[in-house]
């Protein structure tokens, strides 16, 4: 069967472009942070052309979004291959937000792109029937990180329930603060992970409805 071609290149070209651009994306800002991630070196480092660049990603930040994503699918594939191991939905969903942490310490420069973007961005949920709202960042999270979690702690067949789905969006808002403090010296890793799981822990609150989320389970 032929490839199917996307504006005159086959679809594997393509992919294969774009993830080069991530790639050059990822090393620009390891190295330099934010502010070291810009189109024409993007364009430079991935050997492509800047017109060609701007074609797909109108800004910086939508390019440092873009490697986002390919961290949020390799945290996805990562818990795959190592779920957690809590008895309880708390402790899992708890474990999740600890483990992105510790993606975030292991590349500082990363960390401090991705934090840059992620206060701007909403996160778009269809579930709820939400829709970007004009003037809104274009940017989104293609693999929301609650549902990632959400994924963990319940079974990836679950529907979260409107509180459990705010409060695992207060933990995200709670890891990036943490993430941001951990980058600015005030907190220490270890501090860090013990305030995630404590949240978990105390924010989460199973609904008894809900299969396997007896919040009552010791971990």
């Amino acid at each position: 069967m032929a490839a199917v071609k996307v504006n005159g290149r086959t679809a594997e070209a393509k992919a294969f472009r774009v993830e080069r651009v991530v790639k050059a994306t990822r090393e620009l800002a390891t190295a330099g942070g934010y502010d070291a991630v810009q189109m024409r070196e993007v364009a430079r480092v991935a050997q492509t052309a800047l017109s060609t660049l701007y074609k797909y990603y109108a800004s910086k930040d939508e390019l440092i979004t873009a490697a986002i994503q390919s961290e949020l699918h390799s945290l996805a594939d990562d818990l795959l291959r190592r779920p957690p191991r809590q008895r309880t939905a708390e402790g899992r969903a708890g474990e999740v937000f600890v483990r992105a942490f510790l993606g975030m310490v292991r590349d500082p420069g990363f960390a401090h792109a991705a934090m840059s973007v992620h206060k701007t961005l909403r996160e778009y949920d269809p579930d709820r029937g939400e829709r970007p709202t004009e003037g809104d960042q274009i940017a989104q999270w293609s693999m929301p990180f609650t549902r990632i979690a959400a994924a963990q702690a319940w079974g990836p067949d679950h529907r979260s329930t409107p509180m459990q789905s705010r409060t695992l969006s207060m933990l995200e808002n709670l890891w990036g603060a943490s993430v941001v403090g951990w980058l600015n010296g005030d907190t220490s890793v270890d501090e860090v992970k013990r305030r995630l799981r404590l949240a978990a822990k105390r924010l989460l609150i199973s609904d008894p409805a809900v299969p396997n989320g007896n919040s009552s389970e010791s971990n």
